[in-house]
């Protein structure tokens, strides 16, 4: 039958399905010329809602994006509303969500209330009718794309549906790539921040150990993410003594190194001011616990250094007991006992000291030497420790060489394994 054939009706009929899908070409290209040169997430979802709502004669709209990797999903990460008229703004209900995530097909509603699919469901008073789109990459639903209230009073129709599957087919790599577009920003400025935020740190450290005529010093930190807590410092107190101290934060990244530069700088605010380890470290665990959250805490290793008189005055929080290591090859441990600081109110801390003879050394270290782990979860351990520096030899009078040691013996304990936590060590020596 060729169009001859054809009744007036049917010629309307048929003049009315050509324009109708001439239209819907349109808008689809219309559509895909404004989203498709944009890398703006929010832009491009604005814009996709009110072009959706001018196609089809809706009075609102949104894209709502959901993770589908999340145990809720349902959970809503972005939502973007255009609306028209004076009616409040309706919110995409959480059954129908959950709805999509199951069927991943489009959805058409226009009498919510006794729609049998969703029993039980209470609709908003200004939900008329809907119609909904899944967006679809992959196979993977990244979002739905949602109109309200029908204009007229018929309610949405097929053709809507398939209007807005279009729509949505269209549109949904688009705004993925978008997506993926600003995480990866935002992903590239954090890590900016934290290259920032590590160069900064290193620089708190101590760039150069002390130059002292009897006594050799080194201090070294290597951090298990870019940024890390554990802390060692060298700190004159006068042209005959030297603070030397070893922390450690609970914790890493971020979180930890902020403790950590807060730790430091109380430090150096009272090493002139108080006179013995033990009242630095009451005056820190202080400071400590009225201005960090109950499950930060810092434990820390803190001595004085006279190089006239040779003596090492000490006190601990809670740290691990550094090695005396003594000329005639045997090694000691420099015990004092106190808790962590910021556990604490009001804690007590122990002073004790020693007497440094020619050839004496200290190794003071963090635990991520002691519980760096291979692959059979086998931690370096303080034996393995105490072991290698037994062995030293020569090298206790050198500890820029010690460190190095016991740090090359970490990796080859730990093997293809990465750094767990921050390794830190501080040596000194008196020079024989």
């Amino acid at each position: 039958m060729d169009d001859s054939d054809l009744t007036y009706d049917q010629l309307v009929d048929e003049n009315n399905r050509l324009k109708k899908a001439v239209g819907e070409l349109s808008i689809i290209n219309e559509l895909s010329q404004a989203i498709s040169g944009s890398l703006d997430s929010e832009k491009i979802i604005r814009n996709i809602i009110s072009r959706s709502i001018k196609a089809i004669q809706a009075e609102q709209g949104d894209i709502s994006l959901v993770a589908e990797n999340r145990s809720d999903p349902s959970h809503t990460l972005v939502r973007s509303i255009d609306h028209s008229g004076l009616r409040s703004p309706v919110h995409l209900n959480q059954n129908l969500l959950g709805w999509m995530q199951i069927n991943k097909k489009p959805l058409l509603i226009n009498d919510p209330e006794n729609d049998t699919r969703f029993r039980h469901v209470k609709w908003g008073e200004n939900v008329r009718s809907l119609v909904c789109a899944p967006l679809m990459v992959k196979s993977n639903l990244i979002g739905i794309l949602t109109l309200y209230n029908k204009k007229n009073s018929e309610g949405f129709d097929e053709s809507d549906k398939r209007l807005l599957s279009i729509i949505a087919s269209q549109s949904a790599q688009v705004i993925e790539n978008a997506r993926l577009y600003e995480e990866e920003k935002e992903l590239n400025e954090i890590r900016t921040e934290m290259e920032m935020a590590s160069a900064i740190q290193k620089a708190m450290l101590p760039s150069a150990p002390p130059e002292l005529e009897d006594y050799r010093m080194c201090g070294h930190n290597l951090t298990a993410k870019m940024v890390g807590g554990d802390y060692f410092d060298f700190i004159k107190v006068s042209e005959e003594e030297w603070i030397v101290c070893l922390g450690d934060i609970s914790g890493k990244g971020i979180a930890a190194s902020l403790l950590m530069s807060n730790l430091q700088a109380i430090l150096r605010g009272q090493a002139i001011h108080l006179q013995s380890p033990s009242e630095i470290l009451k005056h820190a665990n202080t400071q400590l616990f009225y201005n960090t959250s109950p499950e930060k805490f810092a434990t820390l290793f803190l001595g004085f250094l006279n190089t006239k008189n040779h003596t090492f005055r000490f006190s601990s929080a809670g740290h691990e007991y550094p090695f005396l290591l003594k000329p005639d090859g045997s090694t000691d441990r420099l015990i004092a006992n106190g808790l962590p600081l910021g556990v604490l109110e009001s804690s007590e801390y122990e002073d004790n000291a020693i007497k440094i003879t020619p050839g004496t050394a200290i190794f003071v270290y963090s635990d991520g030497i002691t519980d760096c782990v291979n692959a059979n979860e086998e931690p370096f351990g303080e034996p393995r420790l105490q072991s290698q520096l037994f062995s030293a030899g020569e090298e206790l009078h050198e500890p820029q060489s010690l460190i190095e040691t016991i740090f090359n013996d970490c990796f080859s304990h730990m093997g293809s394994e990465s750094l767990f936590d921050d390794m830190t060590a501080l040596a000194l020596c008196r020079k024989p």
